[in-house]
Order: structure tokens, then C-alpha cells, then sequence
């Protein structure tokens, strides 16, 4: 198990450095611009020479880990967004969750892996409101084993600052029986690149 882990993280992590690139500027002095209009047709050509991918997408997603007496719990989910306009977006995500639990009363081991899409509109730069549908497949081993499917629709509201964005979203189709989560409240915290 932690060999596919292992192997899933590096995935994520060589995916996410091989588009995730950022303009940086070399220190050598031929690079180097006065302040005022040069600088400002500096970046001007900048934006003109980035590839068409750039423009309109970036790449992200959630990565979290928490760990109890016992009990483990491990969720990575990148992501991809087009930006249709720059108070519009969409995308796609792959999710994979892995948790475990081993005490006196009660012992289980689940994996749950599956995708997303969603659709998000920035009414202003800070501020993203967001639907995301997530179909989960879930096979659970231990004191109930079970195989299931969990659908989920997320509402969410996050404060988006930079690569950074913050928020909570709210499952409307949340079950207790079979979601991956404990509430159908989840706070988030995602990077952009």
C-alpha cells in the first residue's frame, strides 16, 4: 500500500513541477530593467511570449494528512483548471483517499479513489464561489467490509490571496453512512500554479 502511496505522491509531485512553472527573471544584467515604462513593456512581453496553455490554465489541488492514536488518514487531490474568463473557471480533479484505524474497538482500512469536476466564478479577485461534483469508489475492509460508490456535491466559498485559497464548502448530497467525511462541512486549503 504505501508503494502505490508513494508512487501516487511522486506523480503529483512531478506533474505539478513540470507545469508549474513560474516567470522568474535571471539577475544578469542584460535582464535587468529601469524602473517605468521599460518594466512595464517588460511584462507586456512577458504575457505575449507565455504558451497558450499558460494563459488559461493552472494546476493545483489539496494535499492533507492527520494522524490519532491508531488512526490514519491521508487525502491528495490535484487538480486542473481552465480559466474560460477571468471571473470564470472549470476543471477536473483526481482524488485518492486512504485511512486507516487500528484500536481496541474498533479496526478498519479504506481506500476510496475517484474524480471531480467543477465550475467556479470569482465576482471579485478574492473571492471564489464554487460547485464541485466528486464520485468517490470506496472499498472498506475490517470490522464492515463493504465496496460502495459515494457521490458528493460540493457549495463552497473560498478567499483566494496569490497561489493560495482558502475556504469551506458544504456537501448537499452528504450521507453519514458512506461519505469520506465526518460532516458535510469541509474547510479547505488549496494552491494554484
Amino acid at each position: 500500500m504505501f508503494k502505490t502511496l508513494f508512487a501516487g505522491l511522486l506523480v503529483c509531485l512531478l506533474v505539478s513541477n513540470a507545469f508549474g512553472q513560474q516567470n522568474t527573471q535571471s539577475s544578469n544584467s542584460q535582464y535587468t530593467y529601469q524602473k517605468g515604462v521599460q518594466e512595464q513593456n517588460s511584462a507586456q512581453s512577458q504575457t505575449q511570449q507565455q504558451p497558450d496553455y499558460q494563459r488559461h490554465w493552472s494546476f493545483g489541488g489539496w494535499f492533507s494528512m492527520s494522524f490519532w492514536n491508531g488512526g490514519t488518514d491521508l487525502l491528495i487531490a490535484p487538480k486542473a483548471y481552465y480559466h474560460v474568463s477571468p471571473k470564470f473557471l472549470t476543471g477536473f480533479g483526481v482524488t485518492y483517499i486512504y485511512s486507516d484505524s487500528n484500536d481496541d474497538v474498533f479496526s478498519y482500512h479504506s481506500n476510496s479513489i475517484g474524480g471531480s469536476i467543477m465550475v467556479g466564478a470569482r465576482p471579485v479577485p478574492m473571492l471564489q464561489l464554487s460547485a464541485e461534483y466528486e464520485g468517490l469508489n470506496t472499498t472498506r475492509s475490517g470490522a464492515f467490509p463493504d465496496t460502495y460508490w459515494n457521490n458528493a456535491l460540493y457549495l463552497g466559498a473560498s478567499f483566494v490571496s496569490g497561489v493560495v485559497s482558502f475556504g469551506v464548502r458544504y456537501d448537499v448530497l452528504y450521507d453519514s453512512g458512506t461519505s469520506a467525511f465526518g460532516s458535510p462541512w469541509t474547510p479547505f486549503i488549496g494552491f494554484y500554479f
